[in-house]
């Protein structure tokens, strides 16, 4: 059962010749078809290109010519992420017709390396959703459970990885739509600082500078290998030219680390706080000093900007189909569309002004620490229909996440300590600008003392 092997694993396989890239592209199309009809978990599956790059690959294999350890691996691209030639809907009816003629930045970077793009991956409308459902593709379903959601806004990329259809998917991070559902599926799942993945070519933004493309896998090793082929500076993206130097450092470094789970009286389940608190007292034990801290943010504060952004983003998107958007959206996006219409100059400045003292606030209010440890949702998955977990509202499920994003920081979630039902449960660990390497130091550390990478749904193994 190859399907089963992390990317790594199977780049091995490769370089023996022990197996080829059509034979893994056609388990991952064998896969996906026994599957999608439960997950609903794809948007577009293109077969025509995955045969010809897997060929392609095949080639370079048999010529012993591979262009790294990417080449022929399968993967998955979320909808919202320009690959030319393939749809790219947004999850919006507004863009069914919608087809670019150019790579997003990190798609380029994903064909150079020989990867093998099968399709385009769910989302909600416009990404603005911690669930996965639209008016274009239904709901999208979680693979521990399918009557439980994966979580959004990068939901269908998640179902990919966790029922064994692709080892690694490429999403989206705008407010926590990488690691909230990578909790909620048992994934690793990376929002790297803001530049650090350059970027191009796609839709417009719907919160300034707060989205970073975001990374899917069951290892870490596989997180390194496709974080070492997209991560690096493009000059077509001013961002990524001002990447910082990475901090030293490595498994022999004691590191400082503060945890929370709540802000005031508003936080995370018991099952969740269990998680977080398992996770800490685990680092203690492995050259980390770990002690409880307030969380660094206003989340109030974060809540009215964050509001506000989303509101004229969506006006200003809505507005491109005068004719058509108040029939064709769902409820949330024009809901938020009318009050960005409403929303005056004057309004739009004044919170960017407030998300400027915001920003120095959290920078000034971190403390003397490498990173943070925290939940990444409030809760583990719920009813794939519902809009929020029973007894919490949208609100409370990604307070943990969004302020990673309005500061432009670096966080993942990790797989934790199960709920005792057996629904994954994912611990967040976030760390300063620039400082990647840290999140990636501690999140190593909690897999080699809770390896997690053989966890895998019951609807995974009977398919």
């Amino acid at each position: 059962m190859t399907w089963r092997l992390d990317a790594t694993a199977l780049s091995a396989l490769l370089d023996a010749g022990d197996v080829t890239p059509l034979q893994l592209l056609d388990q991952a199309l064998a896969r996906l078809d026994a599957l999608e009809p439960v997950l609903n978990a794809f948007t577009h599956v293109d077969r025509d290109g995955a045969l010809a790059a897997a060929k392609a690959a095949a080639a370079r294999q048999a010529a012993g010519v591979r262009l790294g350890a990417l080449d022929g691996i399968p993967v998955s691209v979320k909808d919202n992420i320009y690959v030319a030639g393939l749809p790219a809907q947004w999850g919006s009816l507004l863009f069914r017709d919608h087809v670019p003629d150019r790579d997003d930045i990190c798609v380029e970077r994903l064909r150079a390396a020989g990867a093998v793009i099968i399709g385009k991956t769910t989302t909600p409308e416009f990404a603005l959703m911690n669930r996965t459902e639209s008016r274009l593709s239904g709901v999208t379903r979680n693979p521990w459970d399918p009557a439980l959601t994966p979580g959004g806004s990068s939901g269908g990329a998640v179902a990919s990885v966790a029922g064994g259809v692709t080892p690694l998917a490429i999403g989206t991070d705008m407010g926590g739509s990488t690691r909230s559902p990578a909790s909620l599926t048992g994934l690793l799942g990376l929002r790297p600082s803001l530049g650090r993945i350059a970027r191009r070519f796609g839709f417009p933004p719907t919160a300034l500078d707060f989205q970073a493309i975001g990374l899917f896998t069951r290892t870490m090793r596989d997180l390194r290998l496709v974080y070492g082929a997209l991560a690096g500076p493009d000059p077509r993206d001013p961002y990524s030219q001002r990447f910082p130097p990475a901090p030293d450092i490595g498994a022999e470094r004691r590191l400082r680390v503060g945890w929370f789970t709540a802000i005031g009286a508003e936080g995370a389940t018991l099952e969740v706080a269990a998680t977080v608190s398992a996770a800490v007292a685990g680092l203690a034990c492995v050259n980390c000093e770990v002690v409880p801290v307030s969380a660094p943010y206003d989340l109030g504060a974060l809540r009215a900007i964050m509001g506000t952004l989303t509101a004229a983003a969506a006006a200003r998107i809505v507005a491109r189909f005068p004719e058509r958007w108040r029939t064709e959206t769902t409820d949330n996006v024009r809901s938020a569309a009318e009050r960005g219409l409403a929303l005056s100059a004057a309004a739009y400045v004044d919170t960017l002004d407030a998300l400027a003292a915001w920003r120095g606030d959290v920078t000034a209010g971190w403390g003397d620490y490498d990173a943070l440890i925290l939940p990444a949702a409030a809760a583990p998955a719920w009813r794939a229909e519902d809009e929020a977990p029973f007894g919490l509202t949208t609100a409370t499920q990604s307070m943990f996440t969004g302020w990673v994003n309005a500061a432009g920081l670096s966080g993942i979630s990790v797989p934790g300590q199960p709920h005792p039902d057996g629904r994954p449960i994912g611990v967040q660990i976030v760390a300063p600008y620039g400082h990647d390497v840290v999140v990636l130091e501690i999140a190593q550390r909690l897999e080699n003392l809770a390896p997690w990478a053989d966890r895998w749904p019951a609807l995974a193994s009977k398919t």
